[in-house]
């Protein structure tokens, strides 16, 4: 045991395992469709955008042809494949695609990418932007099948993304202190407390003024509640994906 991970590795797991399933058996009751109508609602009160305007970046996205013909299809892909039947739902991918569009996200750190249906999102939004980097990290080697990291990624976006690999311990605090300060910061890597921990504290003092951490699974603890309020971050959540903008 250290000070910074109180739990021998095994209980840790198996805590994780249990908030996992708790999730699961949650996710039956939860409203996602009522969430997913109030998004706008939420994100006005932690976004410098109003109600209209955050309807209309959702209106947006469910024009953008060229993102959805690709997106589909490279789904399809996957499931065709055998090796996962779900990807981070679409539904937050569009409020990371609304908080990009209303913050002119230029410059994005995200950790986990898997297949990258996160980092799609994002780069759609930058295109959209006219402007922006995206920085992922994952850990050497790729997703299961026949697929690199960011299959999900149009080409159309992808010259806008730049693919870090190694454990994020190790290469999360030199990406963000050469980067500079960040407007989005995206934890979607391990979801154990610890790692969480960690990866929020570091990015947190390399957030731009009135930048957003965002974290996905929150619903698996009460950390990301928490992290918010102890440093007075305006926060809101919407289905799976937490949402903390920092104060300018």
């Amino acid at each position: 045991m250290t000070a910074t991970d109180p739990l021998p590795g095994r209980l840790r797991d198996a805590v994780y395992a249990l908030r996992t399933a708790r999730l699961g058996l949650e996710r039956r009751r939860l409203d996602y469709g009522r969430e997913t109508e109030e998004r706008a609602e939420r994100l006005a009160g932690v976004l410098p955008a109003s109600v209209a305007e955050l309807r209309e970046y959702e209106r947006e996205y469910e024009a953008l042809e060229w993102f959805h013909e690709t997106y589909a299809d490279r789904v399809a892909e996957i499931h065709d494949a055998g090796v996962a039947t779900n990807t981070t739902h679409w539904r937050d991918g569009v409020t990371l695609y609304v908080v990009c569009r209303a913050l002119e996200v230029e410059t994005a750190v995200e950790t986990g990418v898997l297949f990258g249906s996160f980092d799609a999102h994002v780069l759609a939004a930058m295109e959209a932007n006219g402007g922006g980097t995206l920085h992922s990290v994952d850990l050497p080697g790729g997703p299961p099948g026949p697929f690199e990291y960011g299959h999900l990624i149009p080409d159309r976006c992808r010259e806008r993304w730049e693919l870090h690999r190694g454990d994020a311990r190790a290469v999360l605090p030199d990406l963000l202190e050469s980067v500079g300060p960040v407007d989005l910061f995206l934890h979607d890597s391990d979801h154990r407390l610890p790692h969480m921990r960690f990866e929020y504290e570091t990015a947190l003092s390399h957030l731009e003024p009135g930048g957003v951490l965002a974290s996905h699974d929150v619903r698996l603890s009460r950390l990301f509640d928490r992290f918010t309020e102890e440093n007075g971050l305006q926060s809101c959540v919407v289905c799976d994906t937490g949402i903390g903008r920092q104060s300018r």
